[in-house]
């Protein structure tokens, strides 16, 4: 198993255990939102330039079967855990077609969550401001290829959520996204992980096998 530590820090590297470490890249913005309520608060972090992936993959068309079966392709393995889960995690068992060209794979574990942040209880009636958001992961995969030996294709994990303690406390909560983009290489059935998250830890381990 291969452990990919992504790491919050000036010089950022990935460490892969037998292999020289790689730069990855960082980026933070925010922006509000019109389907949720609030401001979300984004940490990005990605493979660099030479990440073999198109510009702008993520934002391709999304892949939707039809009723032929897919005879070639790769099947992938996600799972999924956040530091706040009591569980062992969501997992994701998915085929990510060889001739999907630029379409996207995608699959999505958010569930709408509802809040009365500052809630006030007078008699029988509590009042307070709903706030709305979802939670959970988002993923994404597309542009498979396989070379020799190595499965490769377009990873993005998205994370959204409110800190329990912000929820609690504030009358303006951040909604936060954690956002890992990378590019999977691997032989068939071989296990990576990858660790990243800006407030909560997350861990991502994900493996590939031609179908």
């Amino acid at each position: 198993m291969r452990i990919i530590m992504l790491i919050p820090v000036a010089a950022l590297a990935v460490a892969v255990s037998g292999c020289a470490n790689k730069e990855l890249q960082e980026t933070s913005y925010s922006y509000e939102s019109k389907v949720h309520s609030g401001t979300v608060q984004v940490v990005e972090r990605t493979d660099g330039p030479s990440v073999e992936c198109p510009n702008f993959w993520r934002d391709g068309e999304p892949y939707n079967p039809t009723g032929i079966k897919q005879m070639t392709g790769f099947r992938l393995k996600v799972n999924l855990h956040s530091g706040s889960d009591s569980s062992h995690g969501q997992v994701l068992d998915v085929v990510l077609p060889s001739n999907n060209g630029h379409e996207v794979v995608m699959k999505d574990f958010q569930k709408e969550r509802t809040w009365l942040l500052g809630a006030e209880t007078n008699g029988l009636v509590k009042t307070g401001e709903i706030f709305h958001y979802p939670e959970g992961f988002f993923i994404r995969a597309a542009s498979p290829q396989i070379k020799e030996n190595t499965i490769s294709f377009c990873l993005g994990v998205d994370r959204m959520y409110v800190p329990q303690v912000d929820l609690n406390s504030s009358t303006n909560p951040l909604i936060r996204l954690d956002r890992l983009n990378v590019r999977f290489a691997g032989v068939s059935g071989e296990t990576i992980e990858y660790d990243f998250g800006s407030i909560e830890p997350i861990r991502v381990t994900v493996s590939a096998e031609a179908l």
